[in-house]
């Protein structure tokens, strides 16, 4: 069966709680409420590079043997994955016809990693691969440029339950620089870059990367934005930070593309001390005006930058 793209979804739908693990429009389970993340990984946490705001590739070789990496928040992940995925199925799973040998590949080395096997064939295989990782899966089919210099990489098959603000759904066929065409700037700083890392991609050098947002919620399902502000402090914002890597596919030549999304209060997230204060600080302060709307900073970076100036000062 073809993805099936869900109907818009009012964006007055976001109920306000603390559970990450809970979607952005439904109450968390009893006893929930008070669930507090921390970003287990010093590695993946924002860092000033450079004078000025540019987005930048940023990728670095993966140690295979840390390609998932297990931590405290694997298992609720996981959970959270599979309820999506058993209830909500049409919003977080998507694929063209064209993609079931690359997902039936990238399903066989994502449970090899773990010591099993798949037991079922294509997308349904890449579903399966889903379910046992926290990681969100997302595969491109490798096809010769119509030049017949180089390939053309579309998006064809995703299991997607930590969306920030996108819906699968409409990425489906979609090479990368249309999958960002939202992202402010991306085409004009790191569009061809990015083409030229996966072009060279090879089986035996997968890459990761990171990068951060600030949001209004908590929840890792996030497939919509809100229509304005949904917090009043910015003690109340979260911190997202994503761990992505990148994997060519051996046999069908496509890429693995996986995310694994993280959400920290920043009330806590600035416990870490000054020096990450003062890095999240000036990263709130270089970004764009069209950056800091499409990373939900604009409407809070008065205020943002006033608070994080008197945590500061209280440390002085």
């Amino acid at each position: 069966m073809a993805h099936i793209v869900p109907k818009a979804d009012p964006v007055s739908r976001f109920v306000q709680h603390q559970h990450p693990f809970t979607p952005y429009d439904e109450k968390p389970p009893t006893g929930s409420e008070a669930f507090a993340c921390r970003i287990p990984h010093d590695e993946i946490l924002p860092q000033l590079v450079g004078e000025s705001f540019r987005h930048r590739v940023g990728v670095k070789p993966l140690d295979l043997a840390n390609w998932f990496v297990r931590d405290d928040e694997w298992e609720p992940t996981v959970a959270m994955k599979k309820r999506l995925i058993a209830e909500r199925r049409n919003e977080v799973v998507s694929f063209r016809e064209d993609a079931h040998d690359v997902a039936q590949e990238a399903a066989e080395l994502v449970l090899g990693w773990l010591g099993q096997s798949p037991s079922n064939r294509g997308v349904d295989a890449l579903v399966e691969a889903a379910c046992a990782v926290p990681d969100d899966l997302t595969v491109l089919r490798s096809i010769p440029a119509e030049s017949g210099d180089g390939e053309q990489l579309p998006f064809v098959a995703g299991v997607v339950c930590s969306p920030s603000r996108w819906r699968l759904a409409e990425k489906i066929g979609l090479d990368m620089l249309a999958v960002h065409k939202p992202v402010a700037l991306y085409a004009e700083h790191i569009g061809s870059a990015v083409d030229t890392t996966l072009s060279r991609l090879s089986p035996d050098k997968p890459i990761w990367r990171s990068n951060w947002t600030l949001e209004d919620h908590p929840a890792l399902f996030q497939p919509f934005s809100p229509d304005g502000p949904l917090v009043e402090e910015p003690s109340e914002l979260w911190i997202r930070i994503e761990r992505e890597t990148l994997r060519r596919l051996p046999r069908t030549r496509g890429i693995l593309f996986t995310i694994r999304g993280f959400q920290e209060p920043l009330s806590s997230y600035v416990q870490r001390g000054p020096d990450a204060i003062r890095t999240l600080r000036e990263l709130v302060a270089r970004l764009p005006d069209s950056l800091a709307r499409y990373k939900s900073v604009y409407d809070y970076r008065e205020f943002l930058m006033g608070w994080l100036d008197s945590l500061l000062a209280a440390r002085a």
